[in-house]
């Protein structure tokens, strides 16, 4: 998928780094504004941008009971993959804790407009720090999709 893509109104919709908290709540439950994020990426209105790093850290975080929902979303769900090189995660942990590094080089390396996470103690307290240093967005799912309106 790319990020030339133009929505129905002619511009190109906003392109979205999911971070394991978000896919993990929308795998666990069918309401709020994570499901509504990733049906947002099935409509179109964004471009979903994952990463490995992120995949397998959901789906170890994964109940049971939501294995299954994570499953089918993991594997129908239109979104580009990036991945950081070592360098790109080195340079981001000396802003954002080591454990989070990799998913805001994830981001960084493929320019998104916005890093959506319910990571309040490491990424959204960081925010001004973190758009800042890289001009990334880190904000959460409800703000991306207020953006959409």
């Amino acid at each position: 998928m790319s990020n030339c893509l133009k929505s129905s109104m002619g511009r190109t919709p906003p392109s979205v780094f999911i971070d394991s908290s978000v896919f993990f709540a929308a795998a666990y439950s069918v309401n709020g504004s994570a499901h509504d994020l990733l049906q947002a990426g099935i409509q179109g209105r964004v471009v979903l941008v994952l990463s490995e790093n992120v995949l397998e850290e959901t789906e170890g975080k994964n109940a049971p009971r939501a294995h299954a929902a994570f499953l089918r979303l993991r594997d129908s769900l239109p979104h580009r993959l990036t991945a950081p090189s070592r360098r790109l995660v080195i340079e981001t942990a000396e802003v954002v804790v080591a454990k989070d590094a990799p998913i805001i080089a994830a981001a960084r390396a493929a320019r998104v407009d916005f890093v959506a996470t319910y990571d309040r103690k490491d990424l959204l307290s960081k925010q001004a720090e973190i758009r800042a240093a890289f001009e990334l967005a880190v904000v959460t799912p409800d703000t991306v999709l207020q953006s959409l309106t």
